[in-house]
């Protein structure tokens, strides 16, 4: 009876272990997949369009006119060269099916627009294994007024599951029109650096400098990462 319940607390003690490093190999294949997909479709693209720096750009334009920009990129470099995709549109996250908005790796809501609440909008395109695309601009403030930058890309890679987070099942890259590649904020920075101040639970913004992390561990998720 002793044995069987030293059994019992090991099994106890070990299984949380190994319920986490198996989600954190499925999220980072999910994720190397979602990531394949997309890279392989601009691929596609610039066979049609020639180099990315060549391709519409919606750069220097007014943040109003985020939607249509938005959609009319997603539309001509992307929708036709993913096969079997499911397109949802400009929509919000309630609209496609979303009961809540995202979160950080600490559970808190940030402000930044990030599709923190389910009326936020973005681009959404479903692809066959059920990972999620929410496509947008990123903008930034000249004088006063916001002006369009970056296509934004976020992976979303267990869909309209939990848990909703930055960091866990969300996942955030943006096109660098000079080199025709989908690349993670951060990417530059040492892993030391990018863990300590942006893919941790002390940050309630940095959490999207995540995606930097796995791709610089080889599309993995290591013991330290924050989970």
């Amino acid at each position: 009876m002793i044995t069987l319940g030293i059994i019992g607390i090991v099994a106890a003690m070990t299984m949380p272990i190994l319920i986490e490093k198996h989600q954190k190999k499925v999220t980072a294949t999910r994720l190397k997949q979602a990531y394949s997909m997309l890279s392989q479709a601009t691929l596609l693209a610039q066979k049609d369009y020639d180099e990315p720096k060549y391709w519409d750009s919606s750069k220097g334009q007014s943040a109003n006119n985020m939607k249509n920009a938005t959609s009319l990129w997603v539309e001509k470099y992307i929708i036709p060269y993913l096969s079997g995709a499911k397109v949802y549109g400009w929509k919000s996250l309630a609209q496609a099916g979303f009961k809540k908005g995202y979160v950080t790796l600490n559970g808190k809501v940030i402000s930044n627009g990030n599709l923190t609440g389910v009326n936020n909008s973005a681009y959404i395109i479903e692809l066959p294994n059920q990972v999620l695309l929410t496509f947008d601009l990123n903008s930034t403030t000249v004088e006063g007024n916001l002006y369009l930058t970056d296509i934004l890309c976020r992976f979303d890679i267990n869909g309209k599951q939990k848990q909703n987070m930055w960091g866990r099942d969300l996942f955030m890259f943006y096109f660098d029109t000079s080199k025709g590649k989908w690349l993670p904020y951060g990417l530059s920075d040492t892993r030391e650096n990018l863990l300590k101040s942006y893919c941790t639970k002390s940050t309630e913004w940095g959490n999207i400098y995540c995606s930097a992390v796995i791709m610089q561990d080889g599309w993995e998720i290591k013991d330290d990462y924050p989970w």
